[in-house]
């Protein structure tokens, strides 16, 4: 899977654990390798949280690959990430795309274990998972598996660095998942702004080259075969001097370096030159430019990019930080809450991607633009360069960089151990960036406060160098996207441009943003756990509170969420709309408190939760949260609904409703599976249309309805005592006060198709592609069958995916999934196909379906039993963190079933499960005609003469 990753972007395309394959990372940097500040890395202490319990070594394999190790006991599952020092920055040429071919090519099978796709098939069979990246200048590899299964799974695993066999025989059907892969994102905005940064970059840095690959860019051609291509490709550069090596697991640091001995020590090193980007991204040539961009979705914004230069060896003083610290700031007089309080921004953010290009990248300020702002956006370009200046005059304060040291030595302090898998991920990247001892530490580390290193970036920052972004449905952009379906436009920005701005620039008077009065290194007392499920505090007219301590993470930690429950959200579409716009002016109403927070560690944010209601949610350290939940309320009884903030988040609603149809093709289709299982939920269309006729008059009669009568409902997990805990939710009930009754309150209610009775749901969507969802439901509700669910999951999804899209091609996104309804079991079979029409994809799925029995029938009960207790163990394992932990019963309390048993029904349903129990199952549910079933159709733009497949 080609990733794509910048700072103000990481998506990973998530289906289900189907492996392989997904969306591209890029925008990371070609780094070199740094030398340890030890030089024995084996002798390297690495810095730690106190909160961290792990132990950590690091050690050198005689064949030069770099390895650090973690061990936690608690874990039940172990990861392992291979990281290379090579990627899409280094495709040759004549095979645009070839590092991500060989990525997906590698997987297909080795000397010793050949089978297509067997490392997934025994990753998932075990509990865990496989997948693979190619980002700019590196390429991972990573996977996760039940701890006892971690040796024979890195014998698998290592043998793609030794032994592939790259056969052949799968070569045109990895082109074909390169080419859907690079169809699934041609119509994504996100990706079309990406490419363009290289594009309209210097055309010889490998960022101007077109990176993910399609059927047209690898093939053979004169002078160029693909696969000897990729063969010379992995033989050159897949050396074991430039790959970096993660085991995380519950073995001791004695045995993952006796696991990594013998499973990685034999990877040949051919002594090769970690290659690096020094051709610069942006020159002079590329500088001062406007850049034209007409969106695919219904976007306007304003992105105003400054070129710089990496500073990543400064990575101890952290100068970039303290910039963007001050940009993004939304305290009064800054840029961003000038600029929302004239109503010319939605939001208005910054980041810096300073490896872009590899040696350059650039800070980007980044506007989302009202309807206003969008005819102002002079006004906006002239704010933006006049807070620079203001930074660059009076904003080298020291008092800012003591702030942000304290506040980071105080979250290192506390930091949280990482998932597992995300680490082992993160420090086999990392490792190429940072000294072994500080591979943990080093976003926290504020060394010390260093003028003139900001000065060095501050000064890089003027506006005769910065590329201006306009996007928006109105620019006149007619050049396609090279490889994409969206449109851009390029040219010089003129002298009478910067002469209007500068001229702009002496209407505005900003402020820099003061200490933050949020912060405090006081540390709360650490209460004792005496409610290890959610207990009743509070149960009165108009207000219930529940408390629950955290079993394994007791520190100074908390979670309040707090719902104000109405009974009347669901009684139309219009309350459906209403509660969004009460939402989205609540939220910006509270922005600069929440940004305020957040600064300090301190969650604050909103939506609209379960049954339309308004949800209010804060986390981090305990101390200040009675402070903050009182200021929330309070904010949320005094909204103020003016014509600005009405205008504003309707667009928004609306902007977010059209651009629905424009999403991935297989995200569309799950969320109205999701809508159809909710007994009260309307179609887009009928939302939209009830918008369209919503009034600002409405939304405040809608605000003044929620405050006559609400419920309060309000779940504290963490450091909280139970006196704390009443006294939040009287303090709440005096500010907001109800009448109604705890049990009156009003929760979801779910609906699945009856016995003999299909749902159904066909539309056309504005992407190429065409997706079939079917489903299959229990006629009531069983943990037994859940369970049973769950264990057939863990063995059909991997033999459709190898067989649909490993060998068929049949599509990108083949995935299966256990899919209960309110306990009422469920299961789903999704495919997304740029290839076959609806009806062939549909025949396709119910012919494995069918066929899927034999197969079942002839698996070994010693491989199910497996499977089965590799899920127990995923089960049982100790969260990681306590934000991890803390999520343990919220659903439960959300849906009021206050026994808060689930896990404990759903473990012991796990244990009880057979093979004769998964046939049963499969025999009743998928392959009985009388079953309650669904079918949901997305017929894409490449099929639109196709008929919708029809019900059998």
């Amino acid at each position: 899977m080609l990733k794509r990753y910048s700072a103000y972007a990481f998506s990973v395309l998530l289906l289900g654990g189907i492996g392989l394959g997904g969306i591209s990372l890029v925008g990371c940097k070609s780094t070199g390798n740094l030398k340890p500040a030890v030089q024995n890395i084996e002798q390297a202490t690495i810095i730690k949280s106190p909160n961290d319990d792990r132990q950590y070594a690091a050690m050198m394999l005689p064949n030069g690959l770099q390895v650090v190790l973690v061990s936690d006991p608690s874990l039940e599952n172990s990861s392992a990430s291979l990281a290379v020092g090579v990627g899409s920055a280094h495709n040759p040429q004549d095979q645009l795309g070839l590092a991500h071919y060989l990525e997906h090519m590698l997987f297909l099978g080795t000397e010793k274990y050949p089978e297509p796709d067997g490392f997934m098939k025994y990753t998932q069979a075990n509990g865990g998972m496989t997948n693979a990246f190619t980002a700019y200048d590196k390429t991972n590899y990573l996977f996760q598996i039940n701890a006892g299964k971690f040796d024979e799974a890195l014998d698998r695993f290592s043998d793609y660095f030794k032994k592939p066999t790259f056969d052949p025989h799968f070569s045109d059907k990895e082109r074909n998942a390169v080419n859907n892969e690079w169809s699934l994102q041609k119509a994504q905005d996100g990706w079309n702004l990406y490419v363009l940064q290289g594009y309209t970059a210097n055309p010889k840095n490998p960022s101007a080259k077109f990176n993910i690959g399609n059927l047209d860019t690898l093939k053979d051609k004169p002078g160029s075969v693909l696969n000897e291509e990729m063969k010379q490709f992995y033989d050159a550069y897949y050396s074991a001097n430039i790959m970096k090596l993660a085991l995380v697991g519950k073995q001791s640091l004695s045995e993952l370096k006796a696991l990594a001995e013998k499973h990685f020590a034999t990877i040949r090193n051919n002594n090769v030159t970690l290659p690096e980007v020094t051709v610069p991204g942006l020159t002079k040539a590329e500088m001062g430019k406007s850049i034209h961009y007409k969106p695919i979705k219904d976007m306007k914004a304003l992105y105003v990019d400054f070129p710089v230069k990496s500073n990543k060896s400064q990575w101890r003083l952290k100068p970039n930080e303290f910039i963007n610290g001050l940009l993004t700031s939304e305290e009064p007089g800054t840029l961003g809450e000038q600029l929302r309080a004239q109503g010319l921004v939605k939001t208005l953010s910054a980041y810096f991607d300073t490896e872009a290009y590899g040696p350059d990248g650039f800070l980007r300020v980044q506007a989302d633009l009202t309807d206003a702002g969008l005819q102002k956006q002079d006004e906006i370009i002239a704010a933006i360069f006049s807070y620079v200046d203001l930074i660059k005059r009076k904003g080298l304060d020291q008092n800012y960089y003591r702030e942000l040291q304290a506040m980071r030595s105080k979250d290192f302090a506390n930091a949280p151990k990482p998932d597992p898998l995300q680490q082992a991920v993160g420090l086999a990247m990392a490792q190429f960036d940072l000294p072994v001892e500080n591979l943990i530490n080093a976003d926290y580390v504020y060394e010390r406060y260093d003028a003139k290193a900001i000065k060095a970036v501050l000064t890089q920052l003027d506006e005769k160098r910065a590329r201006i972004w306009h996007v928006s449905p109105a620019e006149k952009a007619d050049t396609p996207v090279p490889f994409f379906d969206g449109h851009y436009a390029i040219r010089d920005i003129t002298a009478e441009e910067y002469k209007r701005w500068n001229a702009l620039q002496a209407k505005y008077r900003f402020n820099l943003p003061p200490l933050n009065d949020l912060f405090t290194d006081t540390q709360a007392p650490i209460v004792e756990n005496t409610y290890l499920k959610p207990h009743p505090v509070v149960s009165q007219t108009g207000i219930e509170a529940f408390l629950a301590h955290p079993e394994f993470y007791r520190e100074d930690k908390g979670r309040v969420s707090v719902q104000i429950n109405v009974d009347f959200a669901l009684d139309s579409p219009k309350e459906a709309v209403l509660a969004n716009l009460v939402n989205a002016i609540y939220a910006k109403q509270t922005m600069t408190l929440a940004d305020r927070a957040g600064r300090a560690s301190l969650g604050i944010s909103t939506s609209v939760m379960d049954v339309n209601s308004q949800g209010i949610y804060l986390s981090g350290y305990t101390n200040k949260h009675p402070q903050l939940l009182q200021q929330m309320l309070t904010e949320f009884v005094a909204l103020d609904i003016s014509d600005k903030h009405f205008h504003e988040a309707m667009d928004s609603f609306q902007q977010n409703m059209a651009n629905k149809k424009k999403n991935h093709v297989f995200r569309q289709l799950y969320g109205h599976a999701q809508r159809l299982t909710y007994k009260t939920q309307w179609p887009d269309d009928i939302i939209l249309a009830a918008a369209n006729k919503v009034t600002k008059a409405d939304v405040v009669a809608y605000h003044q309805k929620i405050k006559t009568d609400p419920l309060l409902r309000l779940l504290a997990v963490g450091n909280y005592s139970e006196a704390q805990v009443r006294e939040m939710a009287e303090q709440a009930a005096r500010i907001l006060p109800g009448k109604r009754l705890p049990a009156a309150r009003a929760v979801n209610q779910y609906v699945t198709p009856a016995v003999g009775q299909t749902l159904t749901f066909n539309d056309d969507v504005e992407l190429a592609d065409s997706a079939v969802l079917q489903a299959w439901f229990g006629s009531k509700k069983s943990d037994a069958e859940q369970a049973q669910l769950a264990v057939l999951n863990s063995l059909f999804s991997n033999a459709f995916f190898m067989q649909l899209r490993t060998h068929e091609q049949l599509g990108y996104v083949v995935t299966s999934f256990n899919y209960a309804v309110d306990d009422v079991p469920g299961f789903v079979m999704l495919v997304q196909s740029s290839n076959t029409d609806l009806p062939g994809i549909k025949t396709r799925m119910d012919k494995f379906r069918v066929e899927y029995l034999a197969a079942l029938k002839a698996t070994d009960a010693a491989e199910i039993e497996q499977a089965k207790q590799a899920l127990i163990a995923n089960l049982l394992e100790k969260p990681t963190d306590f934000y991890s932990e803390a999520e343990r019963y919220s659903s439960e309390f959300w849906q009021g079933k206050y026994t808060f048993d689930a896990r404990d029904r759903y473990l012991a349903a796990l244990q009880k499960v057979t093979k004769q129990d998964l046939i049963n199952i499969y025999e009743s549910l998928l392959l009985n005609k009388k079953s309650g079933k669904a079918l949901l159709q997305l017929r894409g733009t490449n099929f639109k003469t196709k008929p919708f497949a029809a019900l059998q």
